[in-house]
């Protein structure tokens, strides 16, 4: 074999390994479903409390799935549950009375949950993601609005990650969360979702 044929032949072999496990190296992969990644997200929450003290905390525990297209970013899909207990707000004792039956009512609602019914692509990387969200048995629809971070391919035992990043308010008088004509918790609840999910390689067979 002729150097030539040599670089042609191992040429044409790095092309194929390319096509087979790295078929979305550009960022633009077609739809597939990722797993949120916990030690790539965050699931916050801030309140404010007496009026004026900014409370921050958020929940350890999640698992969520979001079917995401960049080339048809209308097509977003997710389902996402939260364990209530999982409530971490720097404070043990504060913990426990959001644990308690005033608030998440976690021996009754162990899990709230947020399952998309629709999707529409917005400017600047935004997707509008309508759903329906359930916290300590009552359900809400509500428009969240979504930034896509980007997609990029990882390496071959993470596969291609996702980033998005939202945020929004509830208001937990919806759900029951919490007492109510009292100014030491106040009403409006702001969540600040950072999100980091993975869709594997493909290998070949796949």
């Amino acid at each position: 074999m002729t150097s030539h044929q040599s670089f042609r032949s191992v040429l044409l072999g790095v092309i194929s390994a390319l096509m087979v496990v790295a078929p979305f190296a550009s960022g633009q992969t077609d739809g597939r479903e990722f797993q949120v990644r916990q030690e790539d997200s965050n699931v916050g929450f801030s309140i404010y409390k007496w009026l004026v003290v900014k409370e921050e905390g958020r929940f350890r525990d999640f698992r969520g799935t979001v079917y995401f297209n960049p080339k048809d970013r209308g097509a977003t899909k997710v389902d996402f549950t939260i364990q209530t207990a999982s409530v971490d707000s720097r404070n043990e004792g504060r913990d426990g009375a959001l644990r308690s039956d005033d608030y998440f009512d976690v021996g009754r609602h162990p899990t709230m949950t947020f399952r998309s019914v629709n999707s529409s692509a917005a400017e600047n990387n935004m997707v509008m993601v309508e759903g329906d969200i359930t916290i300590k048995g009552r359900t809400k629809r509500i428009t969240i609005p979504v930034k896509v971070l980007g997609v990029h391919f990882a390496n071959q035992t993470v596969g291609h990650i996702a980033g998005f990043e939202s945020t929004f308010t509830l208001n937990r008088f919806d759900f029951n969360v919490g007492p109510s004509g009292s100014t030491m918790v106040g009403s409006e609840v702001t969540i600040h979702l950072l999100i980091g999910a993975n869709s594997p390689a493909i290998t070949a067979g796949q």
